[in-house]
């Protein structure tokens, strides 16, 4: 009954009065809703996709909201929560794993193909303990994460958080010492060689690794952790690889990172990072890379915006304003746990502003 009420309402919404019209969107609305619109986690509690679709499509304009409804319908990128974990439980044996057996090969010059020979050999199984794992923010699902390695990865390697205190770099390395001992291969002083970090989504980059002209220096969590590694006894210094693994990300962000990280690295005598992204949203996603008038003309009207979004964090991105999103990446990309800043604000629009988007955000940053 709810269900039918909404879709009437949404039929009402549109001036849909034609059976034709209403069969031509509504199964397909209703059918996207129940496999995974419905389960966007910021959603009010009892809120459901349908009522609102059509409470967000009657802040529009009636001439607007034609346009409002074909983005939702023809480019709205949805990635379900289903389908992360999907990405987190192949992330280890899919890509962890043969980034390891591909550093082996090349160690001990041992041809690629060989692949049983190279899981034998010890070398392989030392990597295996000596490599750490960091969260870089709530979306890394560490726990999800160890448990797709099936028992490879002890809670010892792993950790939700990439900043470490000197207490707990120091268990961790006990362990390492414990574990390395337990498989015949003992060190006096253990350290790990391999680093993972570990995020779910990365839309601009900016929040890993950026310049600031104005300081003249760098910012963001690659900085953070590099300089972390070279303080403390964690990591060899002296024979290291670090691994930024995403699980989503765009091409504009990973172009951000490698750049901007290439620089870092290379200025203070760093390991390059290197960037391994298990899905990748390519640059013509974004609605600036193939543009529509009628969509370019509704973003920009002031009456579907609120100078609220226009906040000290947008303009670190670059822009004055949120239209666009964060860093105008233009995204028309919604995550099902929260909807992003770099898509369009009126996807992404908090329930507490004038205009709030069809799929309300929740900032990380709050304003008093």
């Amino acid at each position: 009954m709810k269900d039918r009420n909404a879709q009437q309402l949404l039929a009402k919404v549109m001036g849909w009065n034609d059976a034709d019209t209403v069969l031509k969107y509504v199964p397909e609305l209703q059918l996207l809703a129940d496999y995974k619109y419905d389960h966007y986690q910021r959603f009010a509690p009892g809120k459901r996709f349908i009522e609102s679709l059509a409470l967000w499509l009657e802040q529009f304009d009636p001439v607007d909201r034609p346009t409002a409804l074909d983005l939702v319908t023809n480019r709205l990128v949805y990635i379900s929560d289903e389908e992360f974990s999907h990405l987190v439980q192949t992330a280890y044996p899919d890509l962890i794993v043969q980034e390891r057996m591909r550093l082996v090969a090349e160690e001990q010059d041992i041809s690629p193909h060989c692949v049983g020979q190279i899981r034998k050999h010890r070398r392989f199984e030392e990597l295996r303990h000596k490599s750490l794992y960091l969260g870089l923010s709530d979306g890394a699902r560490t726990n999800e994460f160890r448990r797709g390695s099936d028992g490879d990865i002890s809670n010892e390697q792993i950790w939700q958080a990439y900043e470490l205190g000197p207490d707990k770099s120091g268990e961790m390395v006990g362990e390492l010492r414990e574990s390395l001992a337990k498989g015949d291969m003992p060190s006096n002083k253990p350290r790990f060689n391999l680093i993972w970090l570990l995020d779910d989504f990365s839309g601009s980059g900016n929040t890993y690794i950026r310049y600031d002209s104005e300081k003249n220096e760098y910012k963001g969590k690659i900085k953070k952790i590099y300089d972390q590694m070279h303080r403390g006894d964690l990591i060899d210094t002296s024979h290291y690889e670090v691994f930024l693994l995403l699980y989503v990300a765009t091409r504009q962000a990973v172009d951000h990172i490698e750049y901007w990280a290439e620089r870092f690295t290379s200025d203070h005598g760093y390991k390059p990072l290197q960037v391994k992204v298990l899905f990748m949203i390519e640059h013509d996603v974004a609605v600036m890379r193939a543009p529509d008038a009628a969509l370019d003309v509704l973003i920009r009207n002031p009456k579907y915006y609120d100078d609220k979004a226009s906040d000290k964090h947008i303009k670190i991105g670059g822009t004055d304003d949120a239209r666009f999103g964060f860093a105008r990446c233009a995204l028309p990309v919604v995550l099902s746990h929260n909807t992003p800043n770099n898509s369009l604000y009126i996807l992404w629009g908090p329930e507490s502003h004038k205009f709030p988007g069809l799929f309300p955000r929740t900032s990380r940053h709050r304003e008093f």
